[in-house]
């Protein structure tokens, strides 16, 4: 063991903060850290509520509170929290604007909800990926057990134990559809019976596919739907896409929850001492988890596969749960997206030369679901679709990818033509000014601050992607020529935007009197999306202190989009602890979540745009952010810990090369540190150098290293 200082001996004498104290903190156990975070519901109340997520990155759903979805015509139950339908990720259209959306399949409701309910309880089991519902009426006991198939992800299975009678289940095609931008379209069911299952054959537009039905129980049709009626015991259905079920219920849901117990202890665990805090975070992982997977198939939509709001992808949304997968240990997921960038990069290319008229990579606003071929011909939806800042999280996404997957061959099959297209994209809108700056200008063109107006020059937030994209050109000697080199050194038109309150304005355009409409913070980007500072910038704290000056009815609190999750990870990456605390407290008081706090809403009081993911992947950062954080590219230990009381942490990954395990109570932190690929690391000031597979462990008392071994 070495000492740093006799001083620091002192300190470690004083807090006891030894290893034997702390040898405990390594064997939480995961089941009851992600079981913290369940959902358990008492009170069956007969009006809207919340309705409970599940899928697995490729089918998913929500549930409404007795456990099927929502009746649409009989039930007490509204669409007033979002949608309760089946979605998957290969059911889309392309309708209006030559654009892809998703569509629902079916939906399974009670025929008749009861509007009397005892002994109500409905339980989501987060460690086994179960959701539970039982109740009583008058006519007998119901209990309702749901999971989507993690294994066969075509799969969703769903278990109904009867006492007594219970009322018939509905198996209902989705045929009269009012997809995004006010389009309503047709689509056609037909049943068709077959030996020992049911298919249902749905047609719309450009997609013919079928849902198959296989149960235990008598089924008749009425009207083009499916009636099951269920008979007293165990009663089972499964739904699946494209073709029949794979395998028997009970295989299906014990090979589901095997899943997730495994998934859970290969994730990142984190054990707050606040209960609020502590679900959130488990409740957001699962989120993330239900809905992004390795598939390659697609890239999923903000919402899930809830069907609320915006039935497409959107690259910046994904940018900001991919930092949470990165740093929580699904590689995997993070790699795969990559790869299926990489897949579509020749489309992107021609894209971005239709749209733009010049090389390298704009990275589509909303991504399709099939090819670049004739998509959004003639022209996209909105102006939103030319937001020029998009290819920086691109190429942010490519390049941390590949410093996780740590594999050369990889890195230049898949990452590096990306993050060099990224940087030709804005070399190509680029020109240096009178004034010696490097300017960006393109028409058409819009920024992130959707109150900033179109076709200005020197959008802030695409000069900070510029910023980064050639900074890591240089650094992965992409940098052919050195025009990029040129570019940093004479600087980029950042001092051109500076107003004087001492921010930037988010265009050139900007006025004072624009500080203060922002719908996003975009002044905040250098802190929360693109690390491309080694400290904090004067303009960018500045700008974090006047956050909710900034930002248009923040102090409310009201707040826009991703707005609260990206004011909390910038408040994590300053280490304002005081200022985090108030941006925590504002999910609840701007209506940012729902009384139970299981989800969070695309905007505040925005109640049918539930469970919107982006959001998420921002608070798991944060969450992540104020025990340990890389931002500025040096080991911070409880930078911005609110918590009083013992956090424990295992296997949190950095980009820096090593996983973090141990547990930490305000300044204080007994840790292991595990380098998973050889790495130079700074902590506290000292400079560490591990080989690949070495493991030191370290003491720090009030931010203080005093012993590592």
């Amino acid at each position: 063991m070495r000492y740093l200082k006799w001083t620091a001996i002192s300190l470690l004498l004083v807090s006891g903060l030894t290893i034997a104290s702390h040898a405990q903190s390594f064997n939480k156990k995961i089941s009851e850290v992600i079981e913290a975070g369940d959902v358990v519901r008492t009170n069956f109340a007969g009006t809207a509520k919340i309705n409970l997520y599940q899928g697995n990155g490729r089918f998913g759903s929500s549930y409404g509170s007795l456990g099927l979805h929502n009746n649409p015509v009989n039930g007490r139950n509204s669409n007033q929290y979002g949608l309760t339908q089946y979605m998957h990720i290969n059911h889309w259209v392309r309708a209006r604007f030559n654009a892809d959306y998703l569509i629902p399949t079916v939906q399974m409701y009670w025929s008749e909800e009861p509007s009397v309910v005892t002994n109500y309880i409905q339980h989501q089991y987060f460690y086994k990926g179960l959701l539970k519902t039982g109740f009583e009426t008058a006519n007998g006991k119901t209990v309702v057990e749901t999971w989507f198939d993690q294994v066969d992800r075509d799969l969703l299975g769903v278990i109904i134990d009867v006492e007594g009678k219970a009322a018939d289940v509905i198996i209902d095609p989705m045929e009269n559809l009012n997809v995004h931008y006010g389009q309503p379209i047709m689509q056609s069911a037909q049943v068709i019976k077959h030996q020992g299952y049911f298919e249902i054959q749905l047609k719309c537009i450009n997609r013919t596919a079928s849902v198959f039905l296989s149960t235990n129980d008598k089924v008749t049709l009425d009207d083009n739907r499916l009636v099951v009626r269920l008979h007293p015991g165990r009663n089972w259905l499964q739904l699946s896409y494209s073709r029949p079920a794979s395998a028997s219920a009970t295989v299906s849901k014990n090979r589901t929850v095997k899943w997730w117990r495994e998934k859970w202890a290969g994730t990142s665990t984190l054990m707050l001492p606040d209960k609020d805090a502590q679900q959130l975070w488990v409740r957001s992982m699962a989120l993330i988890l239900s809905t992004a997977n390795d598939d390659k198939r697609g890239f999923p939509p903000p919402m899930s596969f809830t069907g609320n709001l915006w039935p497409f992808s959107f690259p910046q949304d994904l940018s900001f749960i991919h930092s949470a997968l990165l740093s929580t240990g699904n590689i995997q997921i993070a790699k795969a997206w990559i790869e299926q960038f990489a897949a579509g990069m020749e489309g992107m290319k021609d894209y971005t030369k239709r749209m733009f008229k010049v090389d390298g990579i704009f990275c589509p606003w909303v991504f399709p679901y099939g090819s670049f071929k004739d998509y959004h011909m003639p022209g996209p939806p909105n102006i939103f679709n030319y937001e020029i800042h998009n290819s920086g999280y691109l190429c942010r996404m490519a390049y941390e990818t590949a410093q996780f997957v740590n594999d050369e061959r990889w890195t230049r099959t898949y990452a590096l033509e990306l993050i060099r297209q990224t940087a030709i994209f804005y070399r190509n809108i680029v020109k240096k000014g009178q004034d010696g700056y490097w300017h960006l200008y393109i028409e058409p063109s819009m920024g992130q601050d959707e109150m900033g107006g179109v076709n200005k020059k020197d959008y802030l937030c695409a000069l900070f992607s510029a910023k980064y994209c050639f900074q890591k050109a240089v650094e992965l000697n992409l940098d052919f020529g050195g025009v990029y080199r040129r570019i940093l050194l004479e600087g980029l038109a950042f001092p051109s935007l500076k107003s004087g309150k001492g921010v930037y304005f988010t265009n050139k355009s900007g006025t004072d009197e624009d500080l203060g409409r922002q719908k996003h913070p975009v002044q905040l980007n250098e802190l929360a999306y693109l690390p491309v500072d080694l400290q904090v910038s004067e303009p960018s704290l500045i700008a974090y202190k006047k956050r909710y000056e900034l930002t248009a009815d923040a102090d409310r609190p009201h707040f826009y989009g991703w707005t609260l999750g990206e004011f909390l990870l910038a408040g994590s990456r300053v280490g304002d602890v005081d200022g985090w605390k108030k941006d925590w407290n504002n999910i609840v008081k701007s209506n940012y979540t729902d009384k139970e706090r299981i989800q969070l809403y695309e905007t505040s009081s925005a109640y049918n745009a539930s469970f919107y993911s982006t959001t998420n992947g921002l608070i798991v950062q944060s969450l992540i952010g104020n025990l340990v954080g890389d931002w500025f590219n040096k080991l911070e230990i409880s930078k911005c810990n609110p918590w009083s009381g013992d956090v424990y942490l295992k296997r949190v990954y950095s980009i820096l090369g090593v996983c973090v395990t141990g547990t930490i109570n305000r300044t204080d932190a007994y840790l292991s540190l595990n380098a998973w690929k050889d790495s130079e690391l700074e902590l506290c000031g000292k400079k560490f150098i591990l080989k690949k597979g070495k493991t030191i462990k370290v003491t720090i008392l009030k931010n203080q290293l005093v012993t590592y071994k």
